[in-house]
């Protein structure tokens, strides 16, 4: 099981270093564009396709070029300049790749964000609003098909909103090459852009992410997928996530993906088929999503669909974004294999935006462990004698090693600073040349989070993730997030394993809609309580369904987790709070519940 690859070395089960390998001179994004456009420009770099699966548009590298200058002249005209934040307020549209590229050309600071709802803005617009004072943004940049639409609450976001489809062309090249006008950044370690953080464990705040950092990132995504002349991708993943923008979009845009097929998210949502169409039709090499699609993509299609697609050219289908369910991977791999999937293409990382994008990669199966040992803060391999139906182990699914030249991982005690001993829980921390540059205008919490001391004498400064996870035979398992984690009577649970636990008690359960969190007892004594919110199908409830589905949630919850109680809440599609990427916001659904204010069914008994 080890996947520790030749290049790298293994400290214990706590501590996985890698060697530094040669790599290319560091450049900046527009630099690599340069030097693409010189090569292949007429390379048609980006498809846009629409609802039905069906190519719409298209853009080649001299068409980026042209469109990046375009943007940079914009910006330039209307006053903004180097170091200045424009907020991308973008649908999913080529659009948002000139954007993106015209402020690095003017050395304005991109910040990526999703585009609120324009017909009932909401929280959305809060949120919208929010970071837009947190970045000190000059401007909202967006294209016309949105700009129609604003109106309202998103008008008094705080600052001007400034269509890119302005009528400004953009000045002829000279010999092919972009222009030299173009911000070229003092230090490598300034700011690209900033990426905030989806919010699923407090405030947003805004990662400062530098030219650096993209350049090793990307360097390592192209080493470690394989990428390369004959890389063909396929992304639904939102642009304004860092997966779909890193992973996807730039590595287009510096030529380590030779094209990328851009689908819409709600395309996806709403058809979920036509992820795989395109994947079939356009022979993609490369592919990824967060852990639900995988359940969404077998539950809304049929064998038939599947025996109709050709998935034999997938290299790499990534699972990231969310925690890896094996429940899930074993689900889809039952579904797809048989027709025709290749199984070893499934290809689950670990990553966060405080880290650029990945932290491991290349997760090689499924490791059940003792689940009484687990809740001890000790990962024991599960033997022939523990079963699973009896609740006895729970399995968590490798997230693979760090790859990055250089890079350290570490489990280290979140209290003590002391490295973890093998098969102990820790927290994850973690140090190379991806890690970003800290929060945006946040000093003390980057100095707390970024440049953390390991109690050992290492002299490496490291970004705690704030999750928490062990090491198996040099291979990183996670097993869920430090603030998330319920403490009852001393024994240690964690919220996604009881609500894997909860998914299938119920037909009535929702499955992507369930969420476990804690809040404290009504007495000193009693201390934490758990707490179950679950989404039911098909609308409310009768009494007596309601009662049923109380009773098998709190049934399996006392079966399989230590005899702990739980209160129930079941409400509509929607109780369950997410980020824009699909994970559960166990914190903001905590406060909801203590609130009142999380729209649930009337439940004949809370407390039982």
């Amino acid at each position: 099981m080890n996947r520790l690859s030749p290049q790298g070395s293994r400290e214990g089960n706590d501590h996985v270093t890698l060697r530094t390998r040669s790599a290319p001179t560091e450049r900046t994004l527009t630099e690599a564009l340069r030097a693409l456009a010189g090569r292949v420009p007429a390379r048609r770099l980006f498809v846009q396709v629409d609802d039905e699966g069906r190519d719409a548009a298209s853009m080649t590298v001299r068409e980026l070029v042209d469109e990046t200058e375009r943007v940079r002249a914009l910006l330039d005209r209307c006053g903004l300049r180097p170091g200045d934040r424009a907020l991308l307020v973008y649908l999913p549209s080529l659009d948002f790749v000139g954007a993106f590229l015209g402020c690095l050309a003017a050395g304005v600071i991109p910040v990526p964000v999703a585009p609120p709802n324009p017909f009932s803005p909401g929280h959305d617009a809060e949120v919208l609003s929010a970071v837009a004072t947190d970045s000190g943004a000059a401007v909202l940049l967006t294209h016309d098909d949105y700009h129609r639409m604003v109106t309202g609450d998103l008008c008094r976001a705080g600052r001007p909103w400034l269509s890119t489809h302005g009528d400004l062309p953009p000045e002829p090249a000279a010999d092919g090459e972009p222009r030299a006008r173009w911000h070229v950044p003092a230090d490598l370690d300034d700011a690209a852009f900033l990426q905030y953080t989806s919010g699923s464990t407090g405030t947003p705040k805004g990662v400062i992410v530098s030219h650096r950092n993209i350049h090793h990132e990307l360097l390592s995504l192209a080493h470690d997928l394989g990428l390369g002349e004959d890389t063909v991708a396929v992304t639904w993943v939102p642009h304004f996530h860092d997966l779909g923008l890193i992973s996807f979009l730039l590595n287009t845009v510096v030529g380590h993906s030779t094209r990328t097929y851009v689908l819409s998210p709600l395309s996806f949502l709403q058809r979920p088929a036509v992820w795989f169409d395109v994947v079939s039709r356009v022979r993609a090499t490369h592919t990824a999503a967060p852990n639900f699609a995988f359940d969404l993509i077998v539950r809304k299609t049929t064998p038939e669909q599947r025996a109709g697609w050709d998935l034999g050219s997938l290299r790499h289908i990534g699972s990231s974004g969310e925690p890896i369910r094996p429940a899930t991977v074993e689900r889809f791999l039952r579904a797809f294999v048989p027709a025709g999937f290749p199984p070893g293409a499934f290809f689950p990382t670990y990553g966060m935006a405080e880290h650029t994008l990945s932290l491991t990669m290349g997760g090689s199966g499924p490791l059940r462990v003792v689940r009484e040992a687990i809740e001890r803060g000790l990962a024991v391999p599960a033997g022939p004698d523990e079963t699973v139906d009896t609740g006895d182990t729970v399995a968590y699914w490798g997230c693979g090693i760090s790859t990055k030249p250089g890079a350290s991982v570490r489990i280290v005690d979140p209290d003590t600073a002391m490295p973890c001993p093998p098969g102990r829980v820790g927290e994850i921390w973690a140090d190379s040349a991806a890690k970003a540059r800290g929060y945006w205008n946040r000093p003390e919490e980057t100095a707390r989070t970024f440049h953390a001391a390991v109690a050992d004498g290492d002299p490496r400064r490291y970004l705690r993730t704030g999750d928490l996870g062990f090491m198996y035979e040099g291979e990183l398992f996670v097993t869920g997030r430090l603030k998330d984690m319920i403490i009852i009577r001393g024994h240690n649970h964690y919220p996604q394993d009881i609500e894997d636990s909860v998914r299938a008690c119920h037909p009535l359960i929702r499955p992507g809609g369930v969420a476990a969190f804690a809040v404290a007892g009504e007495t000193d004594e009693e201390g934490e309580r758990v707490v179950v919110m679950a989404e039911t199908i098909g609308g409310e409830p009768g009494p007596d369904a309601t009662l049923d589905v109380v009773r098998a949630v709190r049934a399996t919850v006392r079966r399989r987790h230590g005899g702990i109680a739980c209160d129930v809440v079941l409400g509509p599609r929607g109780l369950v709070l997410k980020t824009t990427s699909g994970k559960v916001r166990r914190g903001a659904c905590r406060d909801a519940y203590l609130r009142g204010e999380a729209p649930a069914w009337p439940l004949p008994s809370r407390r039982g």
